[in-house]
């Protein structure tokens, strides 16, 4: 029989190889993998005899792999990886979906939708493993092209063509006007004309240090709103909210934020009479490897119901 992997009758053998490479010593990797230390030294034998080369340097302390040993170890660790990749795949043949990622989203989202869709997705795919980041839009879209994130729901009022591939529409909110309920613009019922904010000193949130966020400053420069900007920036709604309490300013937010928060002593009137000013989206980076774990999420994105005072839309509102 020739040497190749019909040789090699064990694959614990492989991982016994790989511990002692990692741990740089039979004792240890003895203890990694729960068994004896006399094991270790006869699935490296039984090894090094199927591949008819010493793999490992026992005279050396710590232990050292030898050339063949460096070369086959890459090996190895891709047979092991490939194995575990092909029984992913047939558990999902099973509907058994596993798997592991990262979604990035703004903190009105996380709060007010995200929880719904983990609720549904343990329920049908328990195994799945979701991370979850909070961040600014910008950011996010930066942590989609670092892979810092694999998916993200986040905001823009315009994207390029080069990303429709890897977009999916969500839903369109108002960005809201909000007045403590004693203030003379809460009397007036109906949406609110952006000319009648400049007047005001408004804010919304935006990392201190650099500002309010691209989309935010877009939708200012296209309703006209020239008015006085707050001096205070903070990156939490409520943060922003309270600051209204106390007659700061007079926060310019999305509905969604406004129902995060703690807005009693609160009211707000919908600017310019647009439902759709802020635009939501699913994205991803097609660039990155995209699993089943990912798209399961994104089928029970479609499935969850959209949250109460949005609107949905479609590529072409984008």
């Amino acid at each position: 029989m020739g040497v190749g992997m019909a040789a090699i009758d064990r694959i614990d053998w492989l991982e016994t190889f790989i511990a002692v490479s990692d741990f740089q010593s039979f004792s240890r990797a003895a203890h990694s993998l729960h068994c004896s230390q006399s094991r270790v030294s006869v699935h490296i034998a039984e090894l090094e005899k199927a591949v008819r080369h010493k793999l490992v340097n026992r005279s050396c302390n710590p232990i050292e792999l030898t050339e063949a040993g460096i070369v086959f170890l890459d090996h190895a660790r891709r047979a092991i990886k490939n194995l575990n990749e092909a029984i992913d795949e047939m558990d999902q043949l099973n509907l058994e979906v596993r798997g592991h990622f990262t979604i990035g989203t703004v903190p009105s989202i996380s709060a007010m939708f995200l929880p719904q869709v983990l609720r549904a997705l343990k329920d049908k795919y328990p195994r799945i493993r979701v991370d979850i980041t909070e961040r600014t839009t910008d950011v996010l879209l930066d942590n989609l092209l670092d892979g810092v994130v694999d998916l993200a729901i986040r905001v823009d009022s315009a994207t390029t063509s080069t990303e429709s591939s890897s977009i999916e529409p969500l839903w369109g909110e108002p960005i809201l006007a909000v007045f403590p309920k004693d203030h003379p613009l809460a009397a007036t019922k109906g949406s609110i004309h952006p000319d009648e904010l400049n007047q005001f000193e408004v804010g919304t949130t935006g990392a201190p240090g650099i500002g309010i966020d691209r989309d935010m400053r877009s939708r200012f420069d296209m309703w006209g709103v020239s008015g006085p900007r707050s001096n205070y920036f903070t990156e939490q709604p409520q943060t922003l909210f309270n600051m209204a309490k106390a007659g700061i300013l007079i926060p310019i937010i999305n509905l969604l934020a406004y129902e995060s928060c703690d807005h009693r002593g609160l009211t707000y009137r919908v600017i310019n009479d647009e439902l759709a000013a802020r635009r939501v989206f699913l994205q991803w980076n097609p660039a990155r490897p995209f699993n089943a774990a990912m798209q399961a999420f994104i089928d029970i994105v479609y499935e969850t119901q959209l949250p109460d005072g949005t609107v949905p839309i479609t590529h072409s509102d984008l």
